[in-house]
């Protein structure tokens, strides 16, 4: 059986209306994915659905809802041919789901296609038709073709469910920059307000990333698992995301970050996008195709627990910062930057002595992705610890091997493992990578993980940073963590945005949210909050006005200095052993 879905565009309603066709009988029963892979969280997004109709032959019959993402349709005995219509509300920007306005649509179509329970594995027809009342729009997706006019628009085939849902797409005024990376066609679809910038700097750096990605997999064939691949980078003011595919990512940012056509420097902004691009490409191998074995297959109906994130986003995290860097799209000013930024993200984030690194992975879909005030103390990130293990693991791999092995051999070889199973993917279980370490290198781990991953204790990481070359240093915290051990944001309004625990601030009753207006009847600004703090840090006592959900607050602010310090990394005199480290 094949099914064969028609999806009609109606930008105006920002809705897909949507025709599933296939051929049943007896019982049927529709379903929508609760969540997608490579974001961990339930986002049932059977909830856009705005209408269903379903007809068997010419008859139009009535369907029941048996839970939130799961419809029974009864058919009679006769194998008749079965017609689902729906629409689906599209305006989540993210790039998790559909989205659809008169300026663009991004389709991912776990968020759009309902699917016969039973049929998973069928193959599928879909046609993406051209909207009315726009002007110039063409489609970029890695589904196959099958019959398209010359914008795009026609039938495509997947193999079955999974791969369609692997495979968003893009419809819109979109533009295009390509490129090879070892023979492969790479494409950076850009969307979005994508103003002026300098669009062969971006082409030059993104493809040295692609390439020291390969060859790091690959580094003898240098052979990517896809015969091309497609970059989908939308651009807003504020935005910021990746979400990796099997042959392309979706990527949110903002369009700041660009690189300006003129300027050498590399901001840190323009860093950081090319960080998300080598994060989301390394995932098509460690993460796409290597992925913990529970999610094989995956159970899109349901949490699917598992203490690898750590490995996965993790060790992604760290490499990603590193590869862009030893690409030469990046520099060391910038590597040393990235990775200072995540040491004191973790360090600003009380959780990390109370929840483990296989704890955090475990709970990603209930702690992760959730907005929750007291984030900084219920969630260690297995992104920024998990790149922190993966630091200090390398540097102890090449310290007992006397340099001879790293980390990168161990990916290296789950990789090479992998590739001698001959399916489209492998999957580690949940104890496995102190074994596969050892394999790879002959250095047992088994401890430094029990206590680094299932503990909550640190690494040393001055010592790691040594075997690196690089210093680690401390300097004074900005002025409001000094004097009031709290984390304020925004412009024209300055808002609470985290508290250390048992901090001045906390002790005084502020609350993530407040917004200060005023310390001893002075109106704060971001000008002049610097000058205040270093004034009235040094009393025995101030009082602070704050909003509270639409109320006037006053707080009585007791300093205290904070033992607390910024960190710092820099290469030290040496400077041979990062050379080393970067470039091997």
């Amino acid at each position: 059986m094949t099914l064969r879905y028609t999806i009609t565009p109606v930008p105006n309603s920002g809705t897909f209306h949507i025709e599933l066709v296939l051929s049943a009988r007896d019982e049927l029963l529709l379903r929508l994915p609760a969540w997608l892979p490579g974001s961990y969280m339930i986002r049932d997004m059977a909830a856009e659905i705005q209408s269903l109709d379903i007809l068997y032959g010419t008859q139009s019959i009535d369907c029941r809802k048996v839970d939130k993402s799961t419809w029974r349709v009864q058919l009679g005995e006769k194998e008749r041919k079965v017609t689902v219509r729906y629409e689906v509300f599209a305006q989540d920007p993210s790039v998790r789901r559909a989205y659809l306005d008169s300026d663009r649509g991004f389709l991912t179509f776990s968020s759009l296609c309902l699917y016969p329970i039973g049929s998973e594995e069928e193959a599928i027809e879909i046609e993406i038709r051209e909207p009315k009342g726009v002007n110039g729009w063409k489609v970029a997706t890695e589904l196959s073709p099958l019959q398209l006019k010359e914008n795009g628009f026609g039938r495509y085939q997947a193999e079955n469910y999974d791969e369609l849902i692997d495979s968003p797409m893009e419809i819109g005024p979109w533009q295009s920059i390509e490129f090879k990376a070892y023979g492969v066609c790479h494409r950076i679809i850009l969307s979005g307000k994508v103003p002026p910038f300098d669009q062969q700097r971006l082409k030059r750096d993104v493809k040295r990333c692609a390439e020291t990605v390969i060859s790091f997999f690959e580094p003898k064939t240098r052979k990517a698992p896809f015969t091309s691949y497609s970059f989908f980078l939308n651009l807003s003011e504020n935005l910021y995301g990746g979400l990796e595919h099997r042959a392309s990512t979706a990527l949110a940012a903002s369009f700041f970050d660009l690189p300006i056509v003129g300027d050498k420097t590399i901001s840190a902004g323009y860093a950081k996008l090319l960080e998300l691009f080598t994060h989301e490409y390394f995932h098509a191998w460690w993460v796409k195709r290597i992925k913990p074995s529970v999610f094989i297959p995956y159970d899109l109906t349901q949490e699917t627990y598992t203490n690898l994130l750590w490995v996965f986003e993790g060790f992604t995290s760290y490499y990603d910062a590193l590869l862009t860097a030893r690409s030469g799209a990046t520099d060391t000013e910038n590597y040393l930057k990235s990775s200072s930024e995540t040491l004191n993200r973790h360090y600003l984030a009380s959780a990390r002595n109370r929840q483990s690194l296989a704890e955090s992975s475990f709970d990603a879909w209930i702690k992760y992705y959730k907005v929750r005030t007291n984030r900084s103390r219920s969630v260690t990130s297995y992104y920024d610890k998990g790149a922190l293990v993966a630091m200090a693991l390398d540097a102890f791999i090449q310290k007992e091997s006397v340099g001879k092995h790293s980390l990168d051999d161990v990916l290296r070889f789950a990789w090479q493992q992998f590739k001698e199973v001959g399916k489209d993917y492998a999957g580690l279980d949940e104890e496995m990578m102190p074994e596969i370490i050892f394999e790879a290198t002959g250095i047992d781990v088994s401890e430094e993980i029990d206590r680094w991953v299932y503990g909550c204790e640190e690494p040393d990481y001055k010592r790691v940073l040594k075997t690196m070359g690089i210093d680690l240093t401390e300097e004074k915290l900005p002025i409001e963590r000094e004097v009031l051990q709290a984390t304020l944001s925004g412009t024209n309004a300055l808002k609470v945005s985290q508290l250390d625990e048992a901090g001045v601030a906390e002790l005084a009753g502020l609350c993530v949210g407040d917004e200060l207006l005023a310390i001893d009847s002075i109106r704060v600004t971001k000008s002049n909050l610097e000058k205040l703090l270093k004034r009235y840090g040094q009393a025995k006592s101030f009082s602070l006005h704050v909003f509270r959900s639409g109320l006037l607050k006053e707080l009585s602010v007791k300093p205290r200095k904070t033992d607390a310090r910024k960190i710092k990394l820099s290469v030290n005199s040496n400077g041979k052993a990062f050379c080393r480290w970067l470039n091997r």
